[in-house]
């Protein structure tokens, strides 16, 4: 009901969901947009959004994150992953490697998730990790979106005019996601 199709049936946005006290409105949200894409012959979603809303400022997050917690998070990526595959259409997590800390539009501009190694696997890769463990992702869509603390991490003679968003960089894609977190 807010995408491609503007008649369709709006549930609740991301952060209405997780602002309940489970994850039956993000099922729902999932189940009927699932059955509305599946009517107009759509078989694959660019969702869920498993950013984590940890800067008020970022506008792009704003309602589109489920929470500032990875927990909740988590909990409401995997029902609505649940509503979508019930209703037979692929997902799509994203935007990794996390949109979410900074406050720059990264469809504008390349935005920064400056997070440590530490406390970026305790949200964000946190969050990866389980749904890709757990089968629950046909795809992830990268964000423009750089992560120093890993590129440091792979390459530590990177300089910082060499650091790449994660939509470029081999470290992230090939060392993080496919190697690290195991996403094929």
């Amino acid at each position: 009901g807010n995408g491609a199709c503007s008649d369709g049936t709006h549930v609740a946005s991301a952060a209405a969901c997780g602002a309940t006290s489970d994850t039956k409105s993000a099922y729902d949200v999932g189940r009927v947009s699932g059955v509305e894409m599946a009517a107009l012959a759509c078989n694959w979603n660019f969702g869920p959004v498993c950013d984590i809303k940890m800067n008020w400022r970022n506008t792009v997050v704003n309602t589109r994150s489920y929470s500032s917690q990875a927990d909740v998070v988590l909990l409401n990526a995997r029902a609505y992953i649940k509503g979508m595959r019930d209703s037979h259409v692929a997902v799509t997590a994203k935007h990794f490697p996390g949109d979410g800390v900074e406050e720059l539009d990264q469809h504008l501009v390349m935005g920064t998730n400056n997070l440590s190694c530490e406390a970026w696997e305790k949200s964000f890769g946190k969050v990866y990790r389980e749904l890709i463990e757990e089968d629950q992702v046909d795809a992830v869509m990268v964000g423009h979106i750089a992560m120093p603390a890993y590129e440091r991490k792979y390459n530590p003679a990177i300089k910082d005019s060499e650091i790449l968003p994660a939509t470029l960089s081999e470290g992230l894609l090939k060392n993080l996601l496919r190697g690290e977190l195991g996403f094929n």
